[in-house]
């Protein structure tokens, strides 16, 4: 006789409960989603001892037809689906038919319904998947399921479930995945008789995220609003002040179905690098809609994940709906980009020195202006838009670390040359004696020869004019006005900002500037950080450094990177060393940017170090110029607002 058998049918429906149902929460999460299948606005969830004694769930949706409640119970029973062309355009919630049947297997329930459409209610009892009693009764529409004693009848899964709290714990985070997708559902969990959440369901996500995490993360959120295509992300991101060192706070959806995606995650990651710190995770509620024939959820029972018909695509929205979020804010926010903006507005006819009143130039005199104008671009007199930012951020350093920039090109002799090639048909007469505007009135070309001899006027020292100085408090914090707001910028965070994108952008061409030590630094260090620094050489050199081995135990410093000012090298280098140590199974670009943060950081001035006016205003000027100035390359912001409104709260005038 051979040794295969076919198991009993209560063996089989335990099995398969297993893969629907491994804790008190898969209950919770299961029956809430066939609530909302069933079109309730209302839900509630109440356990007791963490839902392994008691869970009851009480909606007010279109309830159990009298003819479907045993049927109901059966393996593979549902409502949601017909054939198997179903499966590639799901909407609803639940759609396998093994909810109920999974948790009558291993527990008891009590259910209680009545259909809209029914005049009297049905209740009916279950143990071990089979009905022992059914009657009707009165009761208002809907459905309410009671469960006792999970596991009772698998004892080989009840001595795996946790401590009651922590049950609890679970089933808290469930109903709040749930919560989050479905705002327009009010929800309340009570456990042991205490309300631990309560929900609206006002339709706004953000009183949703207001009733569960509170006034602090509430006010802490940005709004995502993205389409493309065919696919729509809805939602809301939280600031780097509320981010976290693990993703519990990271809730992504797929059409209100909440899942776990790599995918996804890396898209947001790659989203919030360089707005967030260094191994942080932001707060985000992420809904993704789209064409449910794109993606397939039947991939696992308990549903959490699915598969992509494109997950290029689905990573480019993502990317760009978290993006987007995070830069609208900064850009709305942020004293450098208003300022910035503001900037190249007053420096729109700098930017184009082509543009010329037209009554007065005859075709020819525009082409000889065109060209004349490229060769100021090419030989450094007038601002090239594609040189701009660079020409800044010269001009900026030079004058925070007291260096003299370059001698300017002399723009009379240039001009007169390109006067001379021209055949001296144009006057470049440009006396002292004559007012501002004649030169600009008397010929196009003197136009933008006035513009040429006032640029640097109206660039960088034109910022100045963009935000009013009101001084610097604990040598730490530098304090400007801009309008109807104050703003504190750290110094630390600013210039490290600052730096770090300096030292980038030489790292990456290997243009670095090297500053050769009179003195050579030797470094003892252990044999582990001994061999960080070989695996990582590399870097170390494109960043700046002159590195010798010296001995089995000892780094000889021969050269170190041209950034900031009295610096402990030995103490910059071995922290390097151990950021490198802390990231050695990281990508490598991830690693590059720890390496450059940590760069950045010593070399930034320090909170408590005292500049004078002139240095802190060159600070607020640099960051006005650069593309990402809002936080440092470890996520702290660079400068946080107080309004006016804020300032009369505190004195009781508002």
């Amino acid at each position: 006789m051979g040794d295969i058998v076919l198991l009993d049918e209560q063996t089989i429906n335990k099995i398969a409960a297993g893969e629907v149902v491994d804790r008190p929460a898969s209950i919770v999460k299961e029956l809430v989603e066939n609530s909302i299948d069933a079109k309730a606005t209302a839900i509630t969830v109440e356990i007791k001892k963490g839902g392994i004694s008691y869970i009851k769930i009480t909606d007010n949706g279109t309830g159990f037809h009298s003819d479907d409640i045993e049927m109901a119970f059966e393996r593979h029973a549902t409502s949601k689906i017909r054939k198997e062309e179903d499966l590639q355009k799901i909407t609803s919630m639940g759609f396998r038919g093994e909810a109920l049947a999974s948790v009558a297997a291993i527990a008891k329930v009590v259910l209680t319904t009545k259909n809209v459409n029914e005049e009297i209610g049905s209740k009916v009892r279950v143990e071990a998947g089979n009905i022992v009693s059914r009657k009707e009764i009165p009761c208002n529409t809907g459905t309410t399921i009671e469960i006792y004693d999970v596991f009772y009848n698998v004892p080989a899964r009840f001595k795996f479930l946790k401590k009651d709290y922590t049950e609890a714990g679970y089933i808290e985070d469930a109903v709040t995945r749930i919560a989050l997708a479905y705002p327009h559902i009010s929800f309340r969990y009570i456990n042991n008789g205490k309300t631990i959440i309560q929900t609206s369901g006002t339709g706004n996500l953000h009183d949703t995220i207001y009733d569960i995490f509170g006034k602090e993360v509430y006010n802490a959120v940005l709004p995502i609003d993205y389409e493309s295509g065919d696919m729509k992300v809805f939602g809301m991101i939280g600031k780097p002040v509320i981010s976290r060192s693990t993703r519990m706070h990271q809730f992504i959806y797929i059409n209100n179905r909440y899942i776990k995606d790599k995918t996804i995650s890396s898209a947001i990651d790659r989203a919030c690098e360089e707005k967030f710190a260094i191994s942080k995770h932001a707060f985000i509620v992420c809904n993704i809609y789209m064409n449910p024939s794109l993606i397939d959820v039947n991939v696992h029972p308990a549903k959490l994940e699915v598969k992509f018909a494109d997950e290029s695509k689905i990573f480019d929205v993502v990317y760009h709906a978290v993006r987007g979020a995070i830069e609208n804010d900064n850009r709305n926010n942020s004293p450098f980009t208003i300022a910035r903006a503001e900037l190249e507005a007053s420096k729109e006819t700098l930017d184009n020195p082509n543009v010329v009143v037209e009554d007065k130039v005859t075709e020819e005199t525009k082409k000889q202006i065109e060209q004349i104008s490229k060769d100021l671009m090419n030989n450094g007199v007038i601002p090239n838009p594609e040189k701009e930012k660079k020409y800044s951020f010269e001009t900026a350093t030079s004058r925070l670390y007291k260096q003299q920039p370059q001698e300017p090109v002399n723009v009379n002799s240039l001009l007169d040359s390109l006067n001379e090639k021209m055949g001296g048909d144009i006057n470049t007469d440009t006396t002292e004696e004559k007012d501002e505007k004649e030169i600009v009135e008397e010929t196009p070309f003197e136009q933008a020869k006035f513009e040429v001899e006032s640029y640097e006027d109206t660039t960088m020292d034109k910022v100045d004019t963009l935000y009013e100085y009101i001084g610097h408090v604990f040598d730490t914090y530098i304090i400007i006005r801009m309008k109807d707001k104050i703003y504190f910028v750290d110094q630390h965070a600013a210039h490290e900002r600052y730096l770090f994108e300096q030292i980038k952008d030489a790292y990456y061409k290997k243009d670095q500037e090297t500053q050769m030590l009179l003195i050579p630094l030797l470094i003892g260090l252990s044999n582990k950080e001994m061999g960080i620094v070989r695996d990582n050489i590399e870097m170390f050199e494109n960043a700046g450094f002159i590195l010798d081995e010296f001995d089995d135990n000892t780094y000889k410093v021969a050269g170190v990177p041209n950034v900031g000012y009295n610096i402990d090298h030995k103490s910059m280098f071995k922290d390097m060393i151990t950021e490198l140590s802390t990231t050695e199974k990281t990508e490598r670009q991830t690693k590059e940017h720890r390496f450059l943060a940590t760069l950045a950081c010593k070399a930034a001035v320090k909170g408590g170090m005292k500049l004078d006016v002139e240095e802190q205003k060159r600070l607020v000027d640099n960051m006005i110029v650069l593309d990402n100035p809002f936080t440092c390359p470890h996520g702290r912001p660079t400068a946080v607002p107080m309004t006016r409104y804020e300032i009369e709260r505190k004195f009781m005038r508002k």
